[in-house]
């Protein structure tokens, strides 16, 4: 750093070397905010996931009546036919707002099942 400016080149010279500078500090501090999100990525998914269970997708009622029936034969039926009050209560609840969610996105296992199912019925229509 120069201590005195004695000139007009002196000064734009400073001028360059506080704008390289600058740009400088910019990279650094978006490489370090771009390492927390990398850190950070799992605290998010917990996040989303603990999300996907305390809340029910409502945008489709014919399916989550359909998961609704289902959770409750496998779970409540088969499952935890000998467990106790609350995890009957709790277990179901839980999957069922899971389902609700996870039943909606393409990329995940009940998307492809169905996509599956989709291209076999309409190889055995044609």
């Amino acid at each position: 750093m120069n201590s005195h400016i004695n000139t007009y080149n002196d000064l734009l010279e400073e001028k360059k070397r506080l704008k390289l500078l600058l740009e400088e500090r910019k990279i650094k501090v978006q490489t370090e905010f771009e390492e927390i999100k990398v850190k950070l990525k799992p605290v998010g998914a917990i996040i989303d996931t603990v999300q996907k269970m305390t809340t029910k997708d409502k945008s489709n009622p014919l399916l989550n009546m359909g998961i609704d029936v289902g959770v409750n034969l496998i779970l409540k039926k088969l499952l935890l036919r000998n467990a106790g009050f609350i995890m009957k209560l709790l277990v179901p609840m839980l999957a069922k707002n899971y389902l609700s969610h996870e039943v909606e996105e393409d990329n995940n296992i009940f998307s492809k099942v169905g996509k599956f199912f989709r291209k076999t019925f309409r190889h055995q229509q044609a």
